[in-house]
């Protein structure tokens, strides 16, 4: 028995000793944050300029213990180098800070309008278990659902998108998800207190215009937005990428590349084999992302009362941001992400014709306000954001396994064209990243946008036909449309009344692709599609507003199936679906049918407005 014990005790002690060095290699490389005690002295590393990575003083005045649900930080006084004068400076976000040689955390947090440079550290255990995956499993944002289907369907999701715009709602509250819509702790005028430095977000390609429209989605997400240049001309600068990044390197997370960038500023906290852990607070709070990780090089530092930044471009890509959480971003060196390339035809209203290319993250979250700024600053390149335009928007939405989604649609306004046209092109791309279907990843997007230097309104307002009495053929319908300079046009075009109608009364409703839309979502007919091929398939039958369409409605009731309306079905099989006794998001019955639906050709005025007839069968 001794024997046995003995051989116990020794496996064990051989166990012990083959991982001690590994134990105190762990030990020697962190300080927790138990060991940490006010007045203790140590120093930091970040870049103040180009590459190279600069040392700076640290003094620890206290641990707040708890700052955040199970989470603690420390409260140190900075000093040395240029801090003197900028304060704590908004891209220090990450800087790793070293007592008696060991790695406390990262300078993440400060105080807005703060006299001295005073920060708060994130704690490295906090950040370390940012990447607790394996390389590699960590999932491809564009394909993760959200595991909650829509309550609505496509139509009535882009319909209500284009209407709140138009009622005044801000575009910001249109794109942010709800968690982001309270008021942002960056705002001026609450209460001094601790937060998240803010990082700066480096924007070359980008309009003034396009900068004050989204100021709120920077706030939002504590984005400092900077014009500057964009990631090519990097190459005009000394010194260029590191042949690696390591503790206290300067870098970027990449939103847009090409045209129109978009480049977060921060600095590498740790690196653990090809694992890196930066910012020490979350860039996005996307969770699970996949964004490219660059090199940074800091052109310049500019002091500000407010918030002093680093201005800093992104160098060569070395890797990919794959997680993004409340203490911090990490990723893995090598890795390669998954970017959605776009490209932009723009036609002003001076006849030129400009070309834009980019990547774009691909994100539930982040894309659809990616690609609202992209469209919205192209227009407001080339274009005025006030005065009479006429814009004019098409293109596609590539979608991996399935039919691409068609955009189009013509916006007429002397107000919020840009917008308008914006949104248009984003909604669709918004419904189907977050819809919570799975598997839809986004290959590419093409659009085409043409503006016009007018507005090309008209009021429909009267209709006519040759005959109210009608039989199986044709008539002849006359539109009459008032432009906004007051001219009256009419417009004539051919009805086909179709066979197969009982003998009675059915209404001829003639009006504008969202008029048309609007009123047959008050009838009910609109359900929540399925599957993603039925959510493409309903997003390619959206109207547009440059044209009439014409409804043949019977007063029989119908049947609206997975989007589809089925008309004149036989009275059982209405009654047996239509019972009282079931009910189905994906069935819904509507008290008159659609029996034939017209779409009359492209007009050249954005028309506006419906009108209705009724019509007798004879037998």
């Amino acid at each position: 028995m001794k024997t046995k014990t003995l051989r116990i005790f020794g496996f064990a002690l051989a166990a012990f000793l083959a991982i001690a060095p590994n134990l105190a290699a762990q030990n020697s490389k962190f300080m927790s944050v138990d060991e940490v005690r006010q007045g203790m002295k140590g120093f930091g590393k970040t870049v103040f300029q180009g590459t190279t990575i600069e040392q700076f003083d640290v003094e620890v005045l206290g641990v707040l213990k708890n700052f955040a649900p199970r989470q603690d930080m420390i409260l140190a006084r900075l000093s040395g180098g240029p801090l003197e004068k900028t304060g704590v400076i908004a891209g220090m976000s990450g800087s790793p800070v070293y007592i008696d040689g060991k790695l406390v955390g990262a300078v993440a947090y400060a105080f807005p309008f703060a006299k001295e440079p005073i920060a708060g550290i994130q704690p490295i255990q906090q950040m370390l278990g940012i990447l607790d995956q394996k390389p590699g499993s960590t999932p491809k944002i564009a394909q993760a659902s959200s595991g909650t289907l829509p309550s609505e369907s496509p139509t009535a999701f882009v319909l209500g998108q284009l209407q709140k715009l138009a009622d005044g709602i801000p575009l910001h509250q249109l794109l942010l998800p709800q968690s982001l819509l309270s008021a942002s702790p960056f705002q001026a005028g609450g209460a001094p207190s601790l937060m998240h430095i803010q990082t700066p977000l480096l924007v070359s390609g980008a309009s003034q215009t396009a900068l004050q429209q989204f100021a709120p989605f920077f706030n939002a997400f504590g984005f400092t937005p900077v014009q500057a240049g964009g990631g090519a001309s990097a190459a005009n600068l000394k010194a260029a990428a590191p042949s690696k990044l390591e503790p206290g390197s300067s870098v970027n997370v990449e939103m847009i590349r090409g045209d129109l960038s978009w480049s977060a500023n921060g600095t590498v906290t740790y690196v653990d084999g090809d694992r890196v852990y930066a910012f020490g607070h979350p860039n996005l709070s996307a969770g699970p992302t996949d964004v490219p990780m660059s090199a940074g090089y800091v052109i310049s530092l500019l002091p500000n009362v407010q918030n002093s930044f680093k201005l800093a471009v992104p160098l060569d890509v070395v890797g990919s941001f794959q997680q993004d959480r409340s203490t911090g971003i990490a990723g893995t060196l090598g890795a390669t992400s998954k970017m959605i390339p776009v490209s932009v035809k723009l036609t002003s209203s001076m006849s030129t014709v400009n070309q834009y290319h980019f990547e774009v993250a691909s994100d539930r979250f982040l894309t659809p306000p990616l690609m609202n700024f992209i469209v919205f600053n192209a227009i407001t390149a080339s274009e005025r954001t006030l005065g009479e335009m006429t814009l004019a928007i098409s293109g596609q939405i590539h979608v991996k396994n399935h039919e691409p989604v068609n955009i189009g649609n013509v916006f007429s306004s002397d107000m919020n064209g840009p917008v308008m046209a914006s949104i248009a092109a984003v909604t669709p791309i918004q419904y189907l990243l977050m819809s919570g279907y799975d598997g839809v990843v986004i290959d590419k997007i093409d659009l085409e946008i043409t503006s016009t230097d007018r507005k090309t309104n008209a009021q429909l307002e009267r209709i006519s036909v040759d005959k109210n009495e009608v039989r199986p053929g044709e008539i002849t319908l006359t539109s009459y449309l008032r432009a906004s300079d007051g001219a009256l046009m009419v417009e004539r075009n051919p009805v086909q009344i179709p066979s197969g109608l009982p003998a009675g009364s059915v209404q001829l409703l003639v009006g504008d692709g969202s008029t048309v839309t609007t009123s047959e979502l008050r009838r009910g007919s609109a359900t929540v599609p399925t599957d993603v091929k039925q959510v493409i398939k309903e997003l390619n039958k959206l109207r547009k507003n440059d044209r009439l369409y014409i409804k043949i409605l019977s007063s029989e009731p119908g049947v609206v199936i997975g989007g589809q309306e089925l008309p004149s079905l036989p009275p059982s099989m209405t009654a047996v679906i239509n019972t009282d006794r079931s009910s189905s998001r994906s069935v819904s019955g509507t008290a008159s049918s659609t029996v034939r639906e017209y779409e009359l050709p492209q007009s050249k005025y954005v028309i506006q407005g419906q009108r209705s007839l009724n019509l007798t069968v004879k037998p």
